[in-house]
């Protein structure tokens, strides 16, 4: 009994734990978050929709010219009476047709088709059972004008095609930029922890001048001033670790929005090689700044300008024919063949072979050709071929150019704005080198009772802002970085290959 209460009172114990203890955790790195994507990312599930929505199309413009199967049957029965005698009601009528037409590319269209009639009847006249009706139907249809040779019909599957292509080429150009964006929180997070690592070690040299100036005050060495300063500079440098703790909650938030698998997971940044990476990034702006042209074999925006300009061709080509009338030569060749045999006076029956056999035995061929021509009339369709020859010229051209501005401009500023950046980082370093020396003659003269806890606390402050800073802007060439590799997805530098 003893050992049952003990064991339930374990049991409420931890389950009145917080639930945190109980959250997995997951070792964050680059490595393991481009494994995680590939499984559990909606963004990336909505960039494969995307895809398929350009694959639907493509695969609905082809299916127009894939064979299809078709048929139909009905079975009508009246009880009608003739308005007069010698003309049969007939009933019950049995119809059915079976048959299988085919679009083509060049402008032409086939069907081919059997059909039958079967039918019975009573009369003044006679009796009628299973008269059958069989035909075997040839049909053709060309187009004399707009898809003359299928020029529009071919224009239809070439876009579709190129548009495909292009989806292909976004879908791997979008997965590689949220690999990036998972790459930026990554290393938005390690910069925040260096920060904070920072931030921490000014921490306790405050709470330890605090202590200090309070032992100075107890002893009647130092003023209540100074003690006041202290205990504000303490409270100062725990607000700014409050405030770098809210910006790493912040992008657990994000990346937790982009990867839902973390949601319910304890996330512990794995280990860095900060100087490792500080190489690996300055060999890649290196590499890129040796291309003195545009790199274009390095990014994929100039396939996907080359299809959008191909594209604009075909759909040109295409609206030219918008307000064109239709001509479609057609023709039809048709068997036909009764099954109506007497069997008395004034009876006759039939059946479907006898309907086959009459066609076979006996040469009832026909043929019909004809010219089908639509034109239209009024201004309308003229004034909406000129519109849509407008927007589809501006959508084309609008993307083409905002691309092509974007690859150029990409290359063009990044060295720029890394070597500016660069040289801030070097300038923040020498300052924080001499902010060091100085701080630490500060602190000589404190002890000495020449400067005043003002003073020292100044230069404490200037150290601080100069390496956050640091970081900071370390952490800007990054983003930098990230949004040349972006547009440059294929530069071949081993920071761009992790």
């Amino acid at each position: 009994m003893f050992n049952a209460l003990k064991l339930l009172s374990v049991a409420t114990f931890v389950a009145f734990l917080p639930s945190t203890l109980w959250a997995q955790s997951f070792i964050l790195s680059e490595e393991s978050l481009k494994a995680l994507a590939a499984n559990s990312a909606p963004q990336l599930e909505q960039i494969q929709a995307a895809f398929y929505a350009s694959d639907l199309q493509k695969a609905q413009v082809n299916e127009i010219f894939s064979p299809e199967l078709f048929g139909k049957a009905s079975y009508a029965e009246s009880n009608e009476k003739p308005i007069i005698q010698f003309i049969p009601i007939w009933s019950p009528v049995k119809q059915a047709q079976l048959g299988v037409r085919q679009n083509f590319k060049q402008g032409l269209s086939a069907e081919v088709a059997v059909s039958s009639d079967q039918r019975s009847a009573n009369s003044v006249t006679g009796k009628y059972t299973d008269i059958t009706t069989t035909s075997l139907s040839f049909m053709m249809q060309m187009d004399l004008w707009k898809d003359l040779f299928g020029r529009i019909s071919k224009a239809k599957i070439e876009t579709a095609q190129f548009e495909s292509q292009r989806a292909e080429i976004e879908k791997d150009i979008q997965t590689k930029t949220f690999l990036i964006s998972l790459r930026r929180i990554f290393w938005g997070l390690v910069a925040n922890k260096e920060s904070l690592k920072i931030s921490d070690e000014l921490l306790k040299t405050s709470r330890q001048q605090l202590e200090e100036s309070k032992r100075r005050f107890k002893n009647s060495v130092a003023e209540a001033d100074e003690v006041a300063r202290n205990e504000a500079q303490v409270s100062s440098r725990e607000a700014n670790i409050i405030y770098l703790n809210y910006q790493k909650e912040a992008l657990l938030k994000q990346l937790k929005m982009l990867l839902p698998e973390l949601t319910a997971k304890e996330i512990a940044l794995s280990e860095y090689n900060l100087p490792q990476t500080i190489d690996l990034v300055a060999a890649c702006t290196g590499k890129i700044a040796q291309e003195s042209n545009i790199p274009y074999q390095n990014t994929q925006y100039d396939e996907v300008m080359e299809l959008l300009r191909k594209m604009k061709g075909l759909t040109a080509s295409m609206n030219a024919k918008y307000d064109d009338p239709d001509f479609k030569l057609y023709g039809v060749v048709r068997s036909t063949g009764v099954g109506s045999n007497a069997s008395g006076a004034s009876a006759f029956r039939g059946s479907y072979g006898s309907s086959v056999d009459d066609a076979q035995s006996n040469n009832r061929t026909g043929y019909e050709v004809g010219l089908k021509v639509t034109v239209p009339l009024g201004e309308a369709k003229t004034s909406t071929q000129k519109t849509k020859e407008l927007y589809d010229e501006k959508r084309f051209l609008s993307s083409i150019h905002a691309t092509d501005a974007q690859v150029i401009n990409t290359h063009q500023q990044v060295i720029k704005n890394i070597m500016l950046l660069n040289d801030v980082i070097r300038s923040q370093k020498m300052t924080t080198l001499q902010l060091e020396k100085r701080l630490t003659y500060m602190k000589r003269k404190y002890e000495q009772a020449r400067v005043s806890i003002n003073d020292l606390i100044m230069d404490q402050d200037a150290l601080l802002r100069s390496e956050l800073t640091t970081i900071e802007t370390q952490l800007q060439v990054l983003n930098v970085l990230f949004d040349y590799l972006a547009i440059y997805t294929e530069t071949p530098c081993e920071f761009n290959r992790i």
